[in-house]
């Protein structure tokens, strides 16, 4: 969410500013959370078309989760599901990735395909090389977030200013808390507002 109200804050400060402009080329967004809601949806409209659920548990979902008006934009889209939906879109998930553990899907979420990463953030810490999966390291987020706490990099980041007495870790983490209000803004009108101004955006 960060990038599209960045860029509306800067173009808003060059209105105010009569000095220093911000140059904005343009947004690239790279799988972007739009609106909640219709990510949420989307997660089985994926696992249906790779037969990871079948139709009956997917037809399930699509009655009991549809409550979107995708024509009513404004900034706040709460994500509210009934008790049945979220049984549904739970179960579902289990059905996907065949484990009756609720906190394995986080751990796939950049490739459903491959095993997660299975190494710990101490054995990386300490050099030790994973073993890749037909060439692709899925321990690089983990690997990033060691990086990112060493301390000279965070010197040379001006990171860390405030010494934190715990570690910085990325939002890919299992057990990473989002700010829900801040995950139920619709992006949107704030992309809207960017392309009235000129601006343009990718979306891949």
């Amino acid at each position: 969410h960060f990038v599209p109200n960045l860029a509306n804050a800067l173009l808003d400060d060059n209105k105010q500013s009569k000095q220093s402009k911000f140059n904005l080329k343009g947004l690239a967004l790279g799988n972007p959370m739009l609106r909640n809601k219709l990510d949420d949806l989307a997660k089985f409209d994926l696992f249906f078309s790779r037969e990871m659920i079948n139709n009956s548990v997917y037809n399930q979902i699509k009655k009991e989760c549809n409550v979107i008006d995708e024509d009513n934009y404004f900034f706040n889209l709460e994500a509210v599901w009934s008790a049945t939906c979220k049984n549904l879109m739970e179960q579902a998930i289990l059905v996907a990735f065949k484990t009756d553990a609720n906190n394995y899907f986080p751990l796939k979420l950049f490739d459903i395909f491959r095993d997660p990463c299975a190494e710990n953030e101490q054995d990386l810490n300490l050099g030790k090389q994973v073993e890749l999966i037909t060439e692709v390291d899925m321990c690089s987020p983990l690997r990033a977030q060691c990086y990112f706490n060493l301390p000279e990099v965070q010197r040379a980041f001006h990171g860390n200013q405030t010494k934190l007495s715990y570690r910085w870790k990325g939002c890919f983490t299992a057990n990473f808390k989002y700010n829900k209000a801040d995950m139920d803004l619709d992006m949107l009108p704030a992309l809207k507002k960017l392309l009235q101004q000129s601006i343009p955006i990718t979306i891949f």
